[in-house]
């Protein structure tokens, strides 16, 4: 599986924000009806710098268990300002940071092979370690859906040199 070691500046983010389990996503699709949910109300943001791009952030508590724990997905576009922030939405702020970016192509499902091969390859070869407990994925003009077999999806996870 290709990687890439990238630099992403601080970006602030507006969107919309839920608390899932990794059985939510997989059975109940919390996920894919909350970015539904998103991409109908993504007119309302004001101040979005990309259009195109629209980013779905899911982070772990600490000590994250993925059989019971629940995480955050979040889901929202690129703003300049926290002004006039829609009823319903929230902001995240993500640090400038080093991210080790993989591509994956299929619909959102492929996502948990990216995140094995972190886990099970990657990082034991790759000489990072992780260095924050997100990451994020980019859906841009390549992304034709969570469940289009044709989708292409960026997913970034913060790394640093061990």
């Amino acid at each position: 599986m290709e990687s890439t070691i990238i630099q992403k500046p601080a970006m602030r983010l507006v969107g919309l924000a839920t608390k899932v389990t990794l059985y939510d996503v997989q059975q109940n699709r919390t996920t894919l009806k909350l970015s539904a949910e998103f991409m109908e109300r993504k007119a309302e943001v004001i101040n979005c710098i990309n259009e195109r791009e629209v980013f779905g952030l899911c982070t772990d508590p600490e000590e994250y268990d993925p059989e019971t724990d629940p995480f955050e997905f979040f889901i929202g576009v690129e703003v300049s300002s926290n002004g006039d922030i829609p009823k319903g939405m929230v902001v995240r702020e993500i640090p400038a940071h080093t991210y080790v970016l993989f591509t994956f192509k299929g619909s959102f499902e492929n996502a948990g092979a990216v995140h094995a091969y972190l886990y099970s390859t990657w990082l034991k070869q790759s000489g990072y370690e992780l260095a924050g407990s997100y990451n994020i994925e980019i859906y841009d003009e390549r992304n034709h859906g969570p469940e289009s077999e044709d989708s292409v999806t960026d997913i970034c996870f913060p790394v640093r040199k061990k």
